[in-house]
């Protein structure tokens, strides 16, 4: 123990980082150490979080709440982050997914409890429905507040924010500025972040009450851009969503202006016009309302971003595509289009580059735990999905690193 305290601070500060990749368990073990661990691993013992529920963010802010009361002014809090007793943290993984979030789900009865005249059937499913989204109604409220709050602290230092949700639990939208901000990964829906105009899509058994109400948070386009420094933004499509991703993407123009590299896994058949747009290339197919909207892609587009000053080379804008089920390149006609704005983008000097990757077939949760791998991967210095030649693409890898791991825990 004594040669442990001789070591100087900057290599236990090396340590700590290393070790608090986890999603905080790590931290909370280093906090019941010793008062000197305690102190000396403040700058980085929140260096990673992962939270699944709307209590567990209750928990942090409680906990954060506690340090600025009992450690103000320990000289290791008051380096660590821009509010001097918030220590700092700079990569977030946010999971809102079945069996872990604690949202409020639709329930059903067993058959034999249902009424058999229509009347009173009618009437038990409106009073289940009226249960549920009075308790929905609650949750939304508890996540505007405590999320918003949350995002709030983390804004001076946050680095890498990863959201996973699904249909069956929608987010509603937050106060967020995040100027430091530099990667952003969203699973299914980016309803959290923005809304357009118009109703949106009513799909039964999944609609919400924050789909028509927002709690008090202003839904029009931010005065500032709200995530300046956003470079990395990687978009998996999962199906309908409130506002559709051809309506929804484009506002991501305003929301972060200095993208420089989008992906886009997953992407149904109408990506390749909105891709079009974007770039300003003028698509040569539409699709016709019978095409399969759901039919996916997956692409990876590098463009160039306007400087705020000249500089000798302006970093690339990556456009990444990928789809979530095998096809035949010569019978696809969204791959065709995609390659087709890919050939005019590499025709030309300084334009974007596109990078098409093959269609693959997904289990059910693959997406969920590869992002959450791809979280940790990026936050030890990897290339998560980041990888711009298909040899390099992770998904295999994954696929096959992750089987390996299950297997291992499963023997163990």
């Amino acid at each position: 123990m004594q040669d442990l305290d001789r070591l100087p601070y900057d290599l236990w500060h090396v340590i700590f980082q290393l070790v608090c990749t986890d999603g905080g368990r790590a931290g909370c073990v280093l906090a019941q150490v010793s008062k000197s661990f305690r102190a000396l691993s403040a700058p980085t013992r929140f260096h990673s979080l992962a939270l699944s529920s709307v209590t567990q963010v209750k928990n942090l802010l409680i906990c954060f709440e506690r340090i600025r009361r009992f450690d103000h002014g320990s000289p290791s809090l008051g380096m660590a982050g821009a509010g001097g007793s918030t220590p700092p943290f700079h990569n977030l993984l946010l999971s809102f997914l079945p069996g872990t979030c604690d949202a409020p789900q639709r329930t059903f009865r067993k058959w034999t409890d249902y009424a058999r005249d229509e009347r009173s059937l009618v009437f038990q499913l409106a009073n289940d429905h009226r249960t549920w989204t009075a308790a929905k109604t609650a949750w939304n409220r508890d996540f505007v507040l405590h999320v918003s709050r949350l995002l709030q602290l983390a804004a001076p230092t946050l680095r890498v924010l990863t959201v996973l949700q699904c249909p069956e639990i929608r987010l509603p939208l937050v106060r967020y500025c995040l100027p430091a901000l530099r990667e952003l990964t969203l699973l299914g829906d980016d309803r959290m972040f923005l809304r357009v105009e118009g109703p949106g899509a009513l799909v039964p058994g999944q609609n919400d009450p924050s789909d028509f109400e927002l709690y008090s948070v202003p839904a029009g386009p931010p005065d500032e851009p709200p995530l300046p420094a956003l470079t990395h933004l990687h978009v998996v499509f999962t199906g309908l969503k409130l506002h559709p991703w051809e309506k929804t993407l484009p506002q991501w123009a305003a929301i972060a202006p200095a993208v420089t590299h989008l992906r886009i896994s997953q992407g149904n058949a109408r990506v390749a016009p909105v891709l079009g747009e974007m770039l300003g290339v003028v698509p040569a197919v539409t699709p016709t309302e019978d095409a399969d909207a759901d039919a996916d892609s997956e692409a990876v587009i590098h463009a160039p971003r306007p400087p705020l000053e000249p500089e000798p080379e302006p970093e690339p804008l990556c456009f990444n595509m990928s789809g979530a089920r095998k096809s035949n390149a010569a019978q696809d006609p969204e791959r065709r289009e995609l390659e087709r704005i890919r050939d005019e983008c590499s025709s030309l000097d300084g334009a974007p580059r596109l990078t098409i990757l093959r269609s693959r077939t997904y289990m059910p949760g693959y997406w969920e735990s590869r992002l959450r791998w791809e979280w940790r991967e990026r936050m030890l210095g990897g290339g998560g999905c980041w990888t711009e030649d298909e040899a390099d693409e992770d998904v295999w890898k994954y696929s096959t690193e992750y089987a390996t791991s299950a297997t291992q825990v499963n023997a163990g």
